[in-house]
């Protein structure tokens, strides 16, 4: 897969970019990731692990005023996936963000799948962010 094809038409990566620049430099508000400690990309780490391990190709997102962190991909679909880590609270710690992000989903401006995954209690909570807000994603990986 190339980022540009050859007739110059842009690629499903380069589109992706594209959206991924877009979202990370929007007036839509900020929500920033715990900075870039060591902690915090340990999980961006160990969520990347996760979707090599489930067959997604990614990029990561970054900047201080970005949306996502990852972007993610397979010959089925397309995530936009926002990553925050917790030592108590879960996903009730991130209501700006989900209500944020379901704006996102409500007005329809991205071309895929936006979730949330909150590393809590030493184990992955994943959510699928929806026009109301977001939905507990059980079983196997969405």
């Amino acid at each position: 897969m190339t980022l540009f094809p050859a007739d110059g038409s842009p690629g499903p990566v380069s589109t992706l970019l594209q959206w991924a620049l877009y979202i990370s430099h929007s007036d839509q508000g900020v929500v920033t990731m715990a900075g870039t400690s060591l902690t915090a990309r340990t999980i961006l780490f160990d969520a990347a692990a996760e979707l090599d391990k489930n067959g997604y190709v990614f990029i990561r997102v970054a900047g201080s005023s970005r949306l996502f962190d990852l972007v993610a991909w397979n010959k089925e679909k397309t995530l936009f996936i926002a990553v925050r880590r917790t030592c108590s609270g879960g996903i009730s710690r991130f209501a700006r963000d989900v209500s944020l992000l379901a704006s996102l989903v409500k007005e329809r401006t991205l071309p895929g799948i936006v979730q949330i995954w909150v590393f809590a209690s030493k184990e992955w909570q994943r959510y699928q962010i929806l026009p109301g807000g977001a939905l507990l994603i059980r079983g196997g990986f969405l």
